[in-house]
């Protein structure tokens, strides 16, 4: 199938139609819409995560956006370079524009996608074939410390404000458990066990399951947490951390908001994030132990290499040891 012509003549391109920037294929009316949805089926039978999932649909819909702000009627190679080139000047959830990661994550899914209509039958040609990833050496997340993380949650703590239980819950779990942004946000007092002691994420990459080891602090604001949500919500149906919709758990976009206001009033440094928290839980951990491999199981990687990206360079360290071995070498 990889041998494919690419590039054979087409008449029976997406086609773009105003009414809600939809494209359809004039032979048949199949519209993107229709077919996003059919890829996000084909992705789903074949197991993959619904972060995944969710990532796809979010990239295919910028895609649309920035197609029916061209304005265009047809999508070929040159089309969608350009749409993509669009969403690459677009400000996004940090009021900047995307990273280099970002954009090859989107990259991926229009390939991905493209690739997929193309062998399906639901295109003549394939538009994505010359879109490539960018080369990206992605720089070592700024961890966030146990002093910056202290201020933090003292600063939630000492507010009035009425949601502070459950923000000081959330980020004391990404602090003290290394979990990611979504797999904090999926998950549900049936996943916490308070008499063993762990909390059980699973939702993480590739639907990798794994148990973490929940520390005395926070398994007293959990369960302090569970009870508040039990006693005060009717409607609760397990979610940690609900959202502004009553039977929904929190969005990345709400719990990015709640967390640029707390690192405002604690006065925090403005480069940290969210995924802050994971880099400082790595360094930490990394410190006390000196273990990489145990980070990396607690991190929830496979592979050795990403583990390091979260672990703090120790300069110190090395102009230590390099002092200690060359001592003497230029002496007579």
């Amino acid at each position: 199938m990889g041998e494919r012509n690419h590039h054979r003549p087409s008449s029976t391109q997406f086609k773009f139609r105003k009414s809600g920037f939809r494209l359809e294929r004039s032979s048949t009316g199949v519209t993107l819409d229709g077919a996003v949805e059919e890829y996000l089926v084909h992705l789903r039978a074949a197991g993959r995560a619904s972060a995944t999932l969710e990532s796809y649909s979010r990239s295919l819909r910028l895609l649309g956006q920035a197609l029916e702000v061209a304005g265009t009627r047809t999508i070929n190679s040159a089309v969608l370079e350009r749409a993509v080139a669009r969403i690459a000047r677009t400000p996004g959830l940090t009021g900047g524009p995307p990273s280099e990661a970002t954009m090859n994550r989107h990259r991926s899914a229009y390939r991905g996608f493209f690739n997929w209509a193309f062998q399906t039958g639901r295109l003549s040609e394939n538009p994505a074939v010359l879109l490539h990833l960018a080369r990206v050496d992605s720089p070592p997340t700024r961890p966030i410390t146990p002093q910056e993380t202290g201020y933090l949650l003292a600063t939630i703590r000492q507010s009035s404000d009425p949601l502070r239980l459950r923000d000081e819950a959330l980020f004391a779990t990404y602090a003290l458990t290394g979990v990611r942004r979504s797999e904090a946000l999926r998950l549900t007092a049936a996943d916490y066990d308070p008499d063993k002691g762990t909390l059980r994420v699973k939702s993480g990459k590739g639907r990798r399951g794994r148990t973490m080891p929940v520390p005395v602090e926070l398994a007293h604001l959990l369960g302090r947490l569970c009870f508040e949500l039990v006693s005060t919500n009717a409607q609760f149906e397990g979610e940690f951390f609900p959202g502004a919709v009553p039977g929904h758990a929190l969005t990345a976009r709400q719990a990015h908001a709640r967390f640029q206001h707390w690192k405002t009033l604690a006065g925090l440094r403005p480069e940290l994030s969210i995924h802050s928290f994971r880099a400082g839980f790595a360094t930490t951990l990394y410190r006390g132990t000196r273990d990489v491999v145990l980070v990396s199981r607690a991190l929830g990687h496979r592979d050795l290499r990403p583990t390091l990206r979260y672990i703090e360079p120790f300069p110190e360290k090395l102009r230590h040891a390099v002092q200690r071995c060359f001592a003497g070498v230029m002496s007579d």
